[in-house]
């Protein structure tokens, strides 16, 4: 069982972060990357998605959306997975385990006045029967109430069925510098 000892976990050569996860991880991002990449239109969910999933899914990330800009920790925490195998990564850093991700989400909204998050092209498509990938272009804007910084990039999410809904088990975010 891994122990999660610092609230900034880098990854590392020989980490437990292989196997199934980083498969399905990489599925998801090459999933996620490959169908814009050569076209100037948006790709459509995949014919196989359920509609039911592409409901569900979309529905979390809304809430996820919301739950950022009101700023709450404890309305993000109910859509996270709260378990080790949860990867987040943001700027560059990787956060594993569900306490090393609530320690940089408790950092980020003590850190911004206000946040507002703006999401186009949102697609959904289903990886297993509970298991989906989500992607789409956002846009981001962070104020400390001096000082607004607006990052617009791309947002990849991979979603598991727990219980009667969905969780977040991996989000990676990244956009350009200007």
């Amino acid at each position: 069982m891994r122990s999660e000892a610092s609230t900034r976990t880098p990854l590392r050569r020989g980490s437990p972060f292989s196997g199934r996860r980083l498969a399905v991880l990489l599925g998801a991002v090459l999933v996620a990357g490959c169908p814009g990449a050569n076209s100037a239109q948006p790709a459509g969910p995949s014919a196989t998605t359920p509609k039911e999933v592409v409901t569900a899914a979309k529905a979390t990330i809304e809430q996820w959306r919301q739950a950022y800009e009101i700023r709450s920790v404890e309305a993000l925490s109910q859509l996270y997975a709260r378990d080790l195998d949860l990867v987040v990564v943001q700027e560059g850093t990787t956060y594993l385990g569900w306490s090393s991700v609530e320690a940089m989400l408790k950092d980020r909204i003590a850190r911004t006045g206000a946040i507002h998050i703006r999401l186009k092209d949102l697609q959904v498509l289903s990886l297993a029967p509970e298991v989906a990938s989500a992607f789409a272009t956002m846009t981001r804007e962070l104020t400390d109430g001096t000082t607004t910084v607006t990052e617009s990039g791309t947002l990849t999410l991979v979603l598991r069925k727990q219980g009667a809904g969905w969780v977040i088990t991996s989000e990676h975010y990244s956009y350009k510098r200007p």
